[in-house]
């Protein structure tokens, strides 16, 4: 293609002035002698000293604007204004990939980091449970969640030398790249510990025989304890005598006791019970004896051995409903 029809493409991009013969860069007034030029995105004149080379078509797209399909791959003259122009804008486009491309890792990061997250929470859960001896989980999946774990970490580790690798000028830019670069280390630091290995096989298997040992113990105790307080209860409602006569301050009250104790045949109270024909459990018998007494104080209006009484019985019926006797 002849030099003629590379200006006349060059001049359907912008049109070029010719009502002026001073160089837009020095200002000298150029003449026949002096070659002049055209800057190709102002159409400004210039002289050779002022004129600049620049790729056409990367200043087009530096501008944001379309590039004719016509345009061919060449240097061409610009003034120094018009580069700097295209630098600036040049400079902005690669600001704007730099932060859509940061965008984009810092989004995995933060997706990969929530999925460490997560994952920690079951890990240790898994490993607690397999060192206290449970059988809630295998060793195999905690060995599986350990190695997703482990991957997801280096993941977070990789996007963020990724990130703080990323080339700008921009101080604030590459102080947010450090930023997270640093987050990251903290953070991995900070969790590294939640990846230890769990306990081999043969050791879960003791955790699991001691733990099993611990419950079989505790069951014992259990019972023993039962036992034991089942026992007390008895005890407590064995009948003993309300208090001694002596207790009473007027003769006639004791002379009252005396005939009632002739009247029951004892020397104590009667109890009321009626003795049932076929032989009852031990403390059914002695809710029995217990309700007599409770009545026979009532009817003698003796206040502080009925409050004793009640209490007795409370407690008794509350064995008998636990073990079911009736």
């Amino acid at each position: 293609m002849g030099k003629k029809s590379i200006k006349e493409i060059e001049k359907t991009v912008i049109p070029w002035t010719d009502d002026t013969n001073d160089c837009v860069g020095c200002g000298q007034i150029l003449s026949i002698v002096s070659r002049k030029h055209h800057c190709r995105l102002c159409a400004g004149l210039l002289c050779t000293d002022c004129s600049l080379s620049v790729d056409l078509e990367e200043a087009i797209l530096a501008l944001g604007k379309i590039v004719p399909d016509n345009i061919i791959q060449h240097n061409f003259r610009f003034c120094e204004k018009c580069v700097r122009i295209v630098d600036s804008a040049r400079e902005e486009v690669k600001a704007k990939k730099i932060d859509r491309t940061m965008e984009a890792d810092y989004q995995k990061l933060i997706e990969s980091r929530d999925k460490c997250d997560k994952l920690m929470v079951s890990y240790r859960k898994v490993s607690q449970s397999l060192r206290n001896g449970e059988a809630e989980f295998t060793l195999e999946k905690g060995n599986i969640m350990r190695v997703e774990l482990v991957k997801q970490f280096k993941i977070v580790d990789k996007l963020s030398e990724r990130i703080a690798g990323i080339r700008t000028t921009s101080p604030t830019q590459l102080k947010v790249q450090n930023n997270v670069r640093q987050s990251v280390k903290t953070y991995l630091q900070d969790n590294l510990h939640s990846t230890a290995p769990l306990p081999e096989i043969k050791e879960i298997q003791e955790l699991q025989e001691k733990r099993q040992r611990q419950q079989i113990l505790a069951q014992e105790r259990e019972k023993e304890a039962a036992l034991r307080h089942q026992r007390t209860i008895q005890r407590n409602v064995t009948p003993q005598p309300v208090g001694p006569v002596d207790s009473w301050s007027t003769k006639s009250r004791k002379d009252e006791i005396s005939r009632d104790m002739k009247n029951t045949g004892t020397s104590g109270w009667s109890g009321e019970t009626v003795k049932p024909e076929v032989k009852a459990h031990p403390l059914i018998e002695q809710r029995e004896i217990l309700r007599g007494y409770l009545r026979q104080a009532m009817r003698d209006g003796r206040t502080e051995e009925i409050e004793t009484l009640k209490q007795n019985l409370h407690m008794i019926v509350d064995e008998i409903n636990t073990l079911g006797l009736e």
